[in-house]
């Protein structure tokens, strides 16, 4: 992430577009998986699995969930936890809302409308994230702990989100969350999809910004 912020160089201009752009898009297809009710994301059951067991909302168990992830991966990163995270979760929040408006007329009224809208899902989701990761600002607290991973054992940005939702799967499974099919296949599906899109928006961004910006994790 980067550490200095000028709106007068161009490319930090094209940051901030590629971070609401990313976020947006990701916010939507997160919309669009939840409205499709084929299969929570494994992070997504471990929230309503922690809900199960202290009683309070999702949104709450949310935050609270967030927050482990941050301090986990302050240790990873033999730092202190940053706090920006939390600031684009809830610029997330505010575009996964906005996804639900957009795909309110909608009608899943049947197995396979949700799993085609489940598949939908899938590359925005992956479109956005790798949209949004380019633009070097804050990332989303599991995100943060995504790249803390990929940091610490050296893997590829790929494996390094399929191993953070695999442990989330993990966790949901201890704590009785809402696993099912839909979450095994965005656990070997998102990753893959996020890597190879990655690849390409960053070699975007430096183009549009004219300038050799390299991603710092990758």
């Amino acid at each position: 992430m980067i550490n200095k912020f000028n709106f007068k160089k161009k490319e930090n201009i094209f940051r901030v577009l590629f971070y609401v752009v990313g976020l947006c898009i990701m916010g939507l297809g997160i919309a669009l998986n939840a409205i499709s009710n084929f299969g929570a994301g494994p992070w997504d059951a471990v929230n309503i699995g922690v809900s199960y067991h202290l009683n309070l909302s999702v949104g709450t168990c949310m935050n609270i969930v967030a927050i482990l992830n941050l301090i986990i991966s302050g240790i990873l990163n033999k730092e202190f936890p940053k706090i920006t995270p939390l600031i684009t979760s809830l610029v997330l929040g505010v575009f996964v809302d906005l996804g639900f408006v957009v795909f309110n007329g909608i009608n899943v009224s049947t197995s396979s409308m949700e799993f085609i809208l489940f598949l939908i899902s899938l590359p925005i989701i992956s479109l956005g994230i790798s949209i949004y990761l380019v633009s070097e600002l804050p990332n989303t607290p599991l995100d943060y702990f995504m790249l803390a991973i990929k940091s610490k054992f050296k893997l590829s940005l790929m494996t390094g989100k399929i191993v953070s939702e695999t442990s989330g799967l993990i966790i949901a499974l201890l704590l009785g969350g809402p696993v099912g099919v839909g979450s095994i296949i965005i656990i070997f599906t998102i990753g893959p999809m996020m890597q190879f899109l990655f690849t390409y928006t960053k070699k975007y961004f430096n183009k549009l910004s004219k300038s050799n910006v390299i991603f710092a994790n990758n």
